[in-house]
């Protein structure tokens, strides 16, 4: 997603891609659109016949065609946006962070039997006579032939992997069986554009990847896909049989590709375009300042932008060895000490952010705050060895530093990725900067996502250890970060030659005592058990700063006043409620 506090999607796309991969325009200030033509397409024959803009209809500008319907298989943000208004799922998340059933009945939990006493076996009732659009029922064999396709195309997607059969008793039963506990099952067949994907309509199980589906889809949403020109629009119209009586509200909606900001957000401002995604930069500060767009942003925030320490020693393939310098936990709370996460919001972020010190702010887990002390970073980096050979020397060295010989510089290479955008590379220069300030030689550079997330078989920066500090965002999706903290953090995750899909645990961070509590959190639990033991974690991550959180960056959407209803959330996306959106347009003359 082009937007700078979403771009924690990239790590996930270029560690997950090998995997998917092995396994598988008009200027709208004139509202006149250019003619197109109405000849079909070699991708979307069925849809290639002209469908005219409405007046009222609701037009959404992104800057590039989504890869696909199929949000299985990509993650840019877009085949999310769309696939959302077409796919429904069993359960989803609202803006409140509470579950709620779409497709399902009811939630399956431990108090209504539907998840079983070991969390093993899932039992999902399934709404009675809800209709495709093309007019074929849904049922539980739908459900299966989702996850069956996810398994035959060799495709990767949360949770799926632990799935070791679905039942199908009946139309509206699908009993799903686990190999082990999965956290977040209440999102198996669900989360941003992800869903349950039409048996009848979409192809053999094992070529999910080719399926002509990806791109024309039937819809148990709100609306149908009425035509896709590559380039140029995606046009939707109400789906006939969405089973919410008198949804949606909005006769047509239009995602027109536009990859000019700019235009984008003089088209918002003059009324001829009602949201902008993820605006930034120039285009973001016009709309804000021309007093005809609202500009939102999500609270609470997913993405926290913090830097990645390497606690293992750069280059070496056993993870055990300690870096000469980050290993100490003493330096890694002086470079805490030593930036000052306000700065870097006012300055690189426009005030924009929220400052945090825990991985889980939003759990409130009363964790004290680190205040900016660069004289308690300098009297803790001269605790640990680490002082200036020279009054008049501008960086310190190890003198006595017990980790690295006498004499060595006090210098950490320190990557971020160019994909973010200028703020980053702001942020990073400042954060240099303070460093300097108590004696840390910082060299920042920024480099392609694709090298810095790259496979093991891709020589990935990270995966192979061959950094000291990193500076990125990311953030965990949902209501539980169980699997997200567990890949992060539990020590069996840490990523080796011999085991690289370990997990993304690549600041080799080791300790013992978090491997336990997350075998506690991978089993059913009363929710406020659960939340007792995530503040657990939180703390121990607070005490250890195996990464070092520094603030909470929140997803932007510019809108227009005319569009009602429109609830960005970060449990989802934007479009979770499209079937609420309406125009309020000026009576006719």
């Amino acid at each position: 997603m082009p937007h700078q506090s979403d771009y924690g999607w990239v790590a996930i796309i270029f560690i997950l891609l090998p995997a998917i991969l092995l396994a598988g325009c008009g200027d709208l200030i004139n509202p006149v659109l250019p003619p197109v033509s109405p000849l079909p397409t070699p991708t979307l024959p069925p849809l290639a016949q002209a469908v005219d803009v409405r007046e009222e209809a609701i037009i959404v500008p992104i800057p590039i065609d989504p890869p696909s319907f199929n949000a299985y298989l990509n993650d840019t943000g877009y085949e999310a946006l769309v696939a959302e208004l077409v796919y429904g799922a069993l359960a989803e998340i609202g803006p409140d962070g509470n579950y709620y059933p779409e497709l399902a009945a009811e939630l399956p939990t431990l108090a209504n039997g539907g998840l079983s006493e070991d969390g093993l076996t899932v039992t999902w009732r399934l709404r009675p006579d809800i209709l495709w659009s093309d007019g074929q029922p849904f049922t539980s064999a739908d459900v299966r032939f989702t996850w069956q396709s996810l398994r035959d195309s060799g495709i990767w997607a949360p949770g799926f992997d632990l799935i070791e059969e679905v039942e199908t008793p009946d139309p509206v039963t699908a009993i799903v069986h686990y190999r082990e506990f999965y956290p977040n099952y209440l999102l198996q067949f669900g989360g941003a554009g992800t869903g349950v994907l039409p048996a009848h309509h979409c192809g053999p199980t094992n070529e999910m990847l080719f399926w002509d589906c990806n791109f024309e889809p039937i819809s148990t949403g709100p609306f149908v896909l009425a035509q896709w020109i590559p380039q140029v629009r995606l046009t939707f119209e109400p789906n006939p049989n969405y089973f919410v009586p008198e949804r949606p509200l909005a006769r047509q909606l239009v995602f027109e590709i536009q990859s000019d900001p700019d235009l984008r957000a003089r088209n918002l401002i003059r009324g001829n375009a009602h949201l902008d995604l993820w605006p930034e930069g120039a285009a973001l500060i016009q709309m804000e300042n021309s007093g005809n767009v609202i500009i939102f942003g999500t609270n609470p925030a997913r993405f926290v932008l913090r830097l990645v320490p390497n606690l293992s020693a750069p280059g070496l393939a056993d993870p055990e060895i300690p870096h000469p310098i980050l290993a100490d936990e003493r330096i890694r709370q002086a470079i805490r000490y030593a930036v000052d996460p306000g700065r870097l919001n006012a300055e690189a972020f426009n005030n924009r952010g929220q400052l945090v010190d825990s991985e889980l702010y939003r759990f409130d887990c009363n964790i004290p705050r680190y205040e900016y002390n660069p004289g308690l970073a300098a009297a803790l980096l001269d605790q640990a060895g680490w002082t200036y050979a020279n009054p008049e020397d501008t960086f310190r060295t190890c003198r006595g530093c017990g980790t690295a010989e006498d004499g060595a510089p006090l210098t950490l290479q320190s990557y971020t990725y160019v994909e973010f955008g200028d703020q980053l590379v702001i942020a990073h220069r400042l954060i240099q900067g303070m460093l300097a300030e108590v004696g840390i030689d910082l060299q920042p550079e920024a480099m392609e996502g694709s090298k810095l997330w790259g496979t093991w078989a891709n020589n990935g920066i990270e995966l192979h250890g061959n950094f000291d500090l990193d500076l990125w965002d990311d953030g965990y999706y949902g209501v539980d970060p169980t699997v997200y903290l567990t890949d992060y953090y539990d020590p069996r995750a840490i990523p080796t030659r011999d085991n690289p899909l370990a997990g993304l645990n690549n600041s080799r961070y080791r300790n013992p005592d978090l491997s336990k509590l997350f075998d506690a959190l991978h089993t059913p639990l009363p929710n406020n058990r659960r939340r007792a033991l995530l503040c657990e974690v939180a703390i121990i991550l607070h005490e250890d700063l195996p990464q070092i959180p520094l603030l909470a960056l929140p997803d932007l959407y510019a809108i227009h006043p005319d569009l009602q209803n429109v609830a960005p959330h970060i449990y989802d996306t934007v479009t979770w409620n499209a079937g609420d959106w309406r125009l309020n347009l000026p009576p006719a003359e």
